[in-house]
């Protein structure tokens, strides 16, 4: 019996050296910086996001997000010619929308991963600046032989007006238009839950999901205004895009 208290010392120390070791697997304030990035699935389209991160506190984190993105509108659908080597269109688009925003912002820790196999649990916001790239759409439009010998092709800007689902053969290349390209400026903002589950202390990787809005100072005309006004239901162009999103990503905490 005299060895129970040097028992129960010796168990009561290596449990409070396993607690700290834990603790300290968790704290994210063991490093300054952090960098992560992967793919973003967005409801309205798809892209890419990169986030640079700056710890301001044991659990605030202060965050550069630099987010690319292919926005669709909600009346796109896909058309096929029936040669199956024409390449896949979008009848009535006028335009491919790409959407590049530069957000400010904090993530703020709300459960710590306090094991390797635990989950971290963060809220994230952020705003800024945002940019619509517009490229006018080309297609591959049919001509034909006036003495009905056939058929040639023709590379043309999408025109509401001569381009019609008879004589479209399909999309042309999407390097084409690239010196057209306007260039609109606008503001966004998002908001997001984020669950990192790295089994590595230096290590990033989870996912986040959220929702995301970028507003323009006029409506972006992806589809046609002319083939939209024919559209039953009163479709239009818009100068407010809100979607849900999902950033899978990875990456690493470090100090400088």
């Amino acid at each position: 019996m005299k060895q129970l208290p040097i028992l129960l010392l010796f168990i009561f120390g290596f449990s409070f050296v396993q607690a700290q070791e834990e603790i300290k697997e968790g704290v994210i304030g063991i490093y300054s910086h952090q960098k992560y990035g992967g793919l973003v699935f967005r409801t309205n389209g798809w892209g890419g996001s990169y986030v640079k991160g700056k710890n301001k506190g044991a659990f605030n984190i202060r965050q550069v997000t630099y987010d690319f993105n292919f926005v669709k509108h909600e009346k796109e659908v896909k058309s096929y010619f029936q040669d199956p080597s024409a390449r896949p269109y979008v009848f009535g688009k006028q335009n491919a929308m790409y959407n590049f925003k530069l957000n400010f912002g904090y993530k703020k820790v709300i459960a710590e991963k306090l094991r390797k196999s635990g989950v971290q649990v963060s809220y994230t916001w952020g705003i800024g600046p945002s940019l619509a790239f517009l490229r006018p759409i080309y297609l591959r439009v049919l001509i034909i032989d006036p003495n009905l010998n056939g058929y040639s092709l023709s590379t043309e800007k999408f025109d509401p007006n001569k381009h019609f689902v008879d004589n479209i053969y399909g999309r042309a290349s999407n390097f084409l238009g690239l010196s057209e390209m306007q260039v609109i400026p606008g503001f966004s903002a998002k908001t997001s839950m984020s669950f990192e589950y790295s089994n590595y202390r230096d290590g990033i990787k989870g996912f986040e999901i959220g929702m995301a809005a970028e507003a323009y100072p006029k409506r972006i005309e992806i589809m046609s205004n002319q083939i939209l006004s024919t559209l039953p239901n009163g479709a239009q162009n818009h100068w407010l895009f809100v979607s849900g999103y999902v950033h899978f990503f990875m990456g690493r905490k470090y100090n400088k």
